[in-house]
């Protein structure tokens, strides 16, 4: 049978099922361009591509043509990423690309690379009727409790049987959830980093994952935004050869609360400091904290006489 790089994640993701809500970060930020949420960025580079590129000093200036991949407009129809353009996309994103010498090409036939852009939102609510099973399969276990108060009887056998079909309809449903959060964790880069931190042994005794690793699935589980960037040795495709990917970064922020058009430059900015990079892991980047604004208020001088000066 066939490697699915999907299937294993699934069985780490048991666990997050019966967590709560998404984790957000209560700490306050300042104005970040109006957006307070942090952008997760994940980076891959051939270990060659990137010798050559960072080699020590400035990195080594290329030239790139952008060319439009795929939109996902995600599970919520959402008016300000459906009317973003992809040239406002580019600019935007081509602003913070010279952070690491990308420049766009002036001769198209003689550009280094060629960038596909891909954005969109994250599909999120694939079992519209999980929350309803699950409330289902709660009040009948209540009512099978209750009635075996006094002991097994042939009324509580019969709500047993009802409980344990629910229960079916729910394992069911989360298995679809389950399939589409591993689906989003490949898209958006999440996958590795889970990896790493189911490998470094710090789950829990209850979920058996540690904390980052519950953060990472219930934001998988929420709507998020997300750009990313695939680049390609645009030399050896015009010699008709395979494709060759020579780095991509991925960066992402949830969506609710948010809009495509406000967070894209926060997105693009946190990203700048990985394009081209090899990254280990998942990059959090968070909003400076805040400075609280200092006020000094002054009251009318006193004048000490000489004699009481000395």
């Amino acid at each position: 049978m066939a490697y699915s790089p999907v299937a294993p994640f699934l069985a780490l993701l048991a666990a997050s099922m019966s967590l709560p809500a998404a984790l957000h970060a209560q700490s306050a930020f300042t104005n970040w361009g109006g957006v307070t949420d942090p952008v997760a960025v994940a980076s891959t580079s051939s270990a060659e591509y990137a010798r050559q590129k960072f080699a020590p000093g400035t990195p080594k200036p290329e030239s790139y043509l952008f060319f439009q991949g795929k939109f996902d407009g995600g599970t919520t129809r959402d008016p300000d990423l459906e009317k973003a353009q992809f040239d406002q996309i580019a600019k935007i994103v081509a602003e913070n690309m010279v952070h690491q010498n990308y420049f766009p090409s002036k001769d198209p036939k003689n550009a280094d690379l060629l960038i596909v852009v891909h954005w969109g939102q994250t599909t999120t609510d694939v079992e519209p009727n999980y929350a309803e099973d699950k409330n289902a399969l709660g009040k009948l276990t209540r009512q099978y409790i209750k009635a075996t108060q006094h002991g097994m009887s042939p009324e509580a056998y019969g709500i047993l049987q009802q409980v344990n079909a629910q229960q079916a309809v729910v394992d069911a449903d989360e298995q679809v959830i389950m399939k589409q959060v591993a689906v989003n964790a490949q898209l958006l880069g999440f996958k590795d980093q889970f990896y790493k931190d189911q490998s470094a042994g710090n789950a829990s005794a209850s979920t058996g994952t540690s904390t980052d690793e519950n953060s990472m699935l219930m934001s998988l589980q929420e709507e998020r935004y997300y750009v990313i960037l695939m680049a390609y040795d645009y030399h050896t495709m015009k010699k008709g050869s395979t494709p060759k990917l020579l780095w991509s970064t991925r960066f992402s922020i949830r969506a609710p609360g948010n809009t495509f058009t406000a967070t894209l430059p926060v997105m693009a900015k946190a990203a700048s400091d990985y394009f081209g990079h090899a990254v280990d892991g998942l990059k959090i980047v968070k909003p400076p904290p805040v400075v609280p604004e200092g006020k000094v208020e002054m009251s009318s001088p006193t004048v000490v006489p000489d004699s009481k000066a000395k």
